[in-house]
């Protein structure tokens, strides 16, 4: 997880400082375009995995329970990259291919953030390796903001355009959401760079 070491208020102060809005913005407005900046960068464009490994007690596991490091979201289902039982890979399924596949190790979802096992045998130990992503950002957390520090700018610039749109001020908007997307793409290459390593 990057840390910039600039504190969610202390950037958005800035960025309201220097732009020149005609109409105030509530602060849960910035704290939205953030989350989303933050939250598709890692989903989509970073490969940052972690896993929890958890004694089997039941073919249900709630995701919400698995321990994520500091400064981390909970794990859901889509964060959840593979399963394995005592080492072995369980193959990603729907409910259907369960009642279709019985003989196989499977797992999916029961939309109740649970992760449901559907195993051949009863294993002792059950691994997830799930995606990492920051915690939302609010008013009250004030966590760091969670990308390298040299891409600062380009949250900046989804957050200005963002800003101007609501103003309607839409050649302003236009400016810094173009901005923001020619920055996006130079992050799409050097965040590829870094997610070359052996094995994912």
């Amino acid at each position: 997880m990057y840390d910039s070491g600039v504190k969610c208020s202390d950037f958005i102060d800035s960025i309201t400082a220097e732009a020149d809005i005609s109409i105030e913005i509530q602060s849960d407005s910035w704290y939205r375009w953030l989350n989303t900046v933050e939250q598709f960068i890692y989903t989509e464009i970073l490969d940052e995995y972690a896993s929890a490994e958890i004694n089997y007690t039941s073919d249900s596991v709630a995701l919400s329970t698995l321990t994520v490091p500091s400064g981390c979201a909970s794990v859901t289902y889509d964060d959840v990259i593979a399963v394995y039982a005592d080492g072995v890979q369980v193959e990603k399924s729907g409910i259907k291919g369960v009642m279709n596949f019985s003989d196989k190790n499977l797992y999916y979802t029961d939309y109740n953030g649970n992760l449901v096992l559907s195993l051949t045998e009863v294993p002792d130990k059950v691994t997830v390796i799930y995606r990492l992503r920051p915690i939302m950002k609010t008013e009250t957390n004030n966590y760091n903001i969670a990308v390298p520090t040299e891409f600062l700018d380009m949250v900046s610039a989804r957050l200005r355009g963002e800003a101007y749109k609501i103003a309607n001020e839409d050649g302003l908007a236009g400016k810094w959401l173009a901005d923001y997307n020619t920055q996006l793409e130079s992050f799409k290459v050097w965040a590829e760079k870094r997610n070359k390593r052996y094995g994912g």
